[in-house]
């Protein structure tokens, strides 16, 4: 006898392709009416069988949700009309659960259920056909049954297998006598045509559900799109412009805010109204630029008075902006900012320059300007008599003349001194500097002038590179004289000053002693030392000592030193940074009081200490850095982000150029993460880290918000493109490998971007719509960036509408392969075929899988899909010719989770495929996660027979270590890679082994 079709293995019904054709012999045992022979093994005969998708089954019944439920008319007006049809006395609905059969319905029996290992209908869900016994004693899977020998005493079946959709067997409609019968094939089709109402009762069932969930759905989404409508109009009623929203017809307001109530007062919806408060000398103006911006459909901005309710005109900034639908404008939405303290505040400045060029002028101050990439200063006409330039008595001309002679004129002894007071200004960033020089004055006999200059850079705004120097310069010769007479008087008090310096030296305070008509200032040992000087190694003069001051301290520095001249403070007390003679900077507690005075008050001579805090202020230091900064990373922490963000708005607000903030998110870093430890995660975020502060520009601030997200605020922007340029040079830093402890690993990074508008957005404001944008980055193709568009949270509400039509999808088996043949280029023989997975939507039409793969892979519905396009690719492909293979894809997804070898084995199994034609091609990104744990997957597939691609080689990574590493079946090298092996030139690259 050959080998039955079915044999029963560890309770499963396997499939066994040896001995007669296994069709022939299913279609011989249906002719005959009787059991397959060999259903249950001699040695197993009370086994009970289970299907093969016996945990696919009960998955798909339980969501069914008809278990234990109510009785219902159609279901047992289909049992009453079979029993009465077949004339027999018992007629069932039997939905086969894990343990037991449960009634649906029920016809001539009483109880609700049976075990499963007693019920007939354990075995109809294995057919395809009615199963009939038609003596239930003759059956040896049957003859022992408790309900056979015991009541109600079965003697005949006949069952239908529910089949859903799905193709899911979850129970039988079956009839039953307590006498032997026959059942003919007429009887058979009626029995299946009734299995069929059933299916379609279970399917509306089901249909019942999805639509009671899509309702409940649908209010949720209603209810949360009144809150949004709500949030808005508070946002817009707590912004500080008037904002209105007119129709583009007849400019009637269909909406205002409460601010634009509130300035206006009662005023009607009409245009004209709202116009009639223009200012009469602005309104014509206005107009006409309304009439160009309607003309063109573009947003305009103008500024003009716009008369408040009380009749007081006040300067207005006005933006209209074009509402659009369906590429037409249908309304203008109009914002107005009141910016009447800016307009008075720059005619106000307007002024003060033309005060402060008529001061230079009462001072004889010379004015000069030196253009450095020029290399010429140019010079007022008092500024070039000043420098003993050639000038006529009352030109009004300037003098230019380059800097080889103007250096010339300057006395070989200064001129080091000017040239490092004008460098240190240039290296150190400061904006203005001041120093005091002689300059020749041939027309008196080669004798010198004393000038004291002051110079301010002038920088680039984008590279902070310097471009000119513009100062002014004034006499001080006569000054310079008197202080050089009092220079004298210093060394009367030299005695007194050391005797005092050995008492105070045995203490850790330096002392110093200034003189302040003459500037002499006298030092303690104690007090040079302290600085890492000698004694006669500092210049006594207070300029000396103020140029040791650090730049960032000294106008404080010198705001309380001159508080407590004029008297206005008992004492000064001031900490404070002071350079050593190594140059570096020690941090310093300098007190010091005036001791005496002359008649009128003046101060005559002041004493104070030195104390060394340098210690201290680390400590301090140390404590406000960590409560700013990350502990990882070291880069400004959200606190600092807040702060720094909420500035540069206000700044914006107040008209101080533009800004932008980049949110980022790592793509690919949980999988670093998970596979190769936290320690290599820290790692990998410290020199991301290193990398975004390497890549902005100077201003810009850099901060971790958390996990693997960062954010930059650029302060600076003259252009959007600006913002994308910057974010491109960010993904191609990060994009760079990353050698990690011997690891090399690649991740990528999607930003999203937000432009702060004129008006300057609140920092949630601009934070959320950044954030928008980064999920639309992430949610498109991720290592890229995008821009926050007006309508973005309408898109995400489209993309989570797509996500619930997917689910909606897999669990109808909505999706479809199509099959894409491979030929062999040889002999163009046709060698297999690739399954390409499709989703034809009911509304939508054919969904591109660009579209809903990198949905399924970011949600997770990969892992099912996959499981389903492997399971129909190899039921496809098994009754195929043995010499035609069938291609699947496998997702980077499906590595990440357990589970992808048995989801491969079990569809070999459930098919009958052979695993030597079953090719799962992968990319180059699966490899990259965790190679090693990839490739040992790979090995043990390929050890069964499975064959293995590697797909778009050429457009990824392209590292020709993973070909040494492991033996792939098949290359499959992307177009691109091979277009660009020839460059233009013609000359054809060279291909290494």
């Amino acid at each position: 006898m050959p080998r039955s079709f079915f044999d029963i293995r560890d309770g499963r019904v396997e499939r066994d392709n040896v001995g007669q054709d296994r069709a022939n012999l299913h279609a011989a045992a249906q002719e005959a009416e009787k059991p397959i022979p060999g259903i249950v093994a001699d040695e197993e005969r009370n086994r009970l069988p289970i299907p093969v998708n016996e945990a696919e089954r009960l998955t798909e019944l339980h969501e069914l949700r008809i278990l234990d439920t109510q009785a219902e008319d159609h279901f047992d007006a289909v049992c009453k009309a079979a029993a009465a049809l077949f004339s027999l006395p018992i007629a069932l609905v039997s939905l086969v659960d894990s343990d037991r059969q449960w009634f649906k319905a029920k016809c001539g029996i009483d109880v609700e259920g049976t075990p499963r290992e007693l019920a007939f209908c354990a075995y109809a869900i294995l057919r395809d056909d009615v199963l009939v016994v038609e003596d239930a004693t003759a059956d040896p899977r049957f003859a022992d049954n408790p309900l056979v020998i015991g009541g109600p005493g079965i003697r005949f079946y006949a069952g239908a297998p529910l089949v859903l959709q799905s193709g899911i067997r979850v129970g039988t409609l079956c009839v039953i006598d307590t006498k032997p019968r026959s059942f003919s094939d007429l009887q058979k089709t009626q029995l299946q045509d009734f299995a069929r109402i059933v299916v379609a009762q279970i399917e509306l069932h089901r249909a019942r559900l999805l639509l009671e969930a899509a309702l409940e759905d649908r209010i949720l989404s209603e209810a949360q799109i009144a809150a949004s409508e709500a949030r808005y109009r508070a946002l817009a009623d707590g912004l500080p412009q008037m904002v209105w929203v007119m129709t583009c017809t007849d400019g009637s307001a269909i909406y205002t805010n409460e601010r634009f109530r509130a300035y206006y007062g009662a005023i009607g919806s009409q245009r004209e109204e709202r116009t009639s408060r223009n200012h009469p000398a602005d309104a014509e103006h206005m107009a006409e630029v309304w009439e160009r911006a309607i003309t063109d459909e573009h947003t305009y901005v103008v500024e003009g008075r716009l008369r408040r309710h009380d009749g007081i005109h006040r300067w207005h900034k006005l933006i209209m902006i074009p509402i659009r639908r369906n590429e037409t404008v249908v309304e203008w939405l109009g914002t107005a900012l009141d910016i009447e303290d800016i307009v008075k505040a720059r005619e106000t400045l307007e002024q003060t320059t033309d005060l402060l060029r008529l001061a230079q002028e009462a001072a004889g101050a010379g004015v000069w300007q030196w253009n450095l990439d020029e290399d010429v200063v140019r010079n007022s006409p008092e500024s070039a008599r000043m420098h003993g330039l050639p000038c006529e008595p009352g030109s009004t001309e300037w003098v230019e003349v380059s800097v080889a002679d103007w250096s010339a004129n300057v006395h070989p002894d200064d001129l080091a001194p000017v040239e490092a007071a004008t460098h240190a200004a240039a290296l150190s960033h400061s904006k203005t500097y001041k120093v005091e020089f002689r300059v020749r004055q041939t027309e008196r006999g080669d004798t010198y002038r004393w000038l004291m200059g002051f110079g301010r850079i002038i920088r680039d705004e984008t590279t902070g590179q310097p471009l000119r120097i513009v100062g002014l310069n004034l006499d001080v010769t006569e000054r310079r004289a008197t202080q050089d007479a009092l220079i004298h008087s210093e060394s009367l008090l030299r005695t007194s000053e050391e005797r005092l310096a050995l008492a105070l030296d045995s203490g850790t305070d330096g002392l110093w002693d200034w003189n302040v008509p003459t500037g002499h200032v006298w030092y303690s040992d104690r007090a040079l030392t302290l600085l890492g000087y000698e004694p006669g190694d500092l210049n006594p003069h207070i300029s000396a000592c103020i140029d040791l001051v650090h730049p960032d301290d000294l106008t404080q520095t010198q705001a309380l030193l001159a508080e407590h001249l004029e008297g206005s403070t008992a004492a000064y007390t001031y900490e404070h940074r002071m350079r050593t003679k190594s140059g570096d900077y020690t941090w310093v507690l300098s007190r010091g009081k005036v001791v005496s005075r002359d008649a009128q008050g003046a101060p005559l001579r002041m004493v104070g200490t030195y104390n060394d805090i340098t210690e201290r202020k680390a400590a301090e230091h140390r404590i406000a850095y960590m409560a700013r900064h990350d502990v990882l990373t070291g880069l400004p922490n959200r606190t600092v982000f807040r702060e720094h963000l909420e500035q540069r708005l206000g700044e914006v607000r107040r008209g101080r150029g533009h800004a932008a903030l980049l949110c980022l998110d790592l793509d690919r870093f949980k999988s670093v993460n998970d596979t190769l430890g936290h320690p290599v995660g820290d790692q990998l975020l410290c020199q991301i880290a290193a990398r975004l502060k390497e890549t902005v520009r100077e201003g810009d601030v850099v901060v971790r918000l958390g996990g693997d997200e960062f954010a930059i605020i650029i302060s600076h922007l003259d252009h959007a493109h600006d913002a994308s340029a910057l974010a491109q040079r960010v993904i191609d830093a990060v994009g760079q490998p990353l050698d990690l402890g011997g690891h090399l690993v690649t991740v990528g990074v999607s930003i999203g971007i937000a432009v702060a508008s004129a008006n300057g957005d609140a920092p949630e404001a601009l934070f959320k719509n950044a954030d928008l944008a980064l999920y639309r980055a992430k949610a498109s193709a991720r290592n890229c960036y995008r821009f926050y568009e007006a309508g973005m949270d309408a898109a995400v509400e489209a993309r989570m509408q797509l996500e619930f039509e997917m689910r909606e999808a897999v669990m109808c088996g909505s999706f479809a392969l199509h099959y894409q043949p491979v030929l062999r280029l040889a002999d163009h023989k046709l060698v297999g075929f690739e399954a390409l997975m499709r989703w034809p939507h009911r509304t939508r039409g054919m969904i591109p899988p660009g579209t809903f793969i990198p949905l399924a892979e970011e949600t997770g519905v990969i892992i099912p899909l996959g499981s389903w396009a492997l399971q129909e690719a190899c039921r496809e492909a098994a009754p195929w010719p043995n010499d035609l293979r069938v291609a699947v894809n496998v997702s980077a997804v499906q590595f990440q989770q357990p589970g992808l070898e048995q989801s491969v084995m079990s569809a070999l199994v459930a098919s009958g495929l052979a695993p030597h034609r079953l090719v799962l091609e992968i990319t180059e990104s699966v490899l990259v996660q965790d190679a090693e744990a990839v490739i040992a997957c790979l090995h043990r597939l390929k050890g069964v027979g499975v064959r293995i691609a590697l797909d778009d080689f050429g457009t990824g990574y392209s590292s020709l270590s993973y070909l040494r590493r492991f033996p792939f079946n098949t290359i499959k090298i992307d177009r691109s890679f091979i277009s660009e092996i020839c460059q233009a030139t013609g000359q054809t690259a060279p291909l290494t082994p």
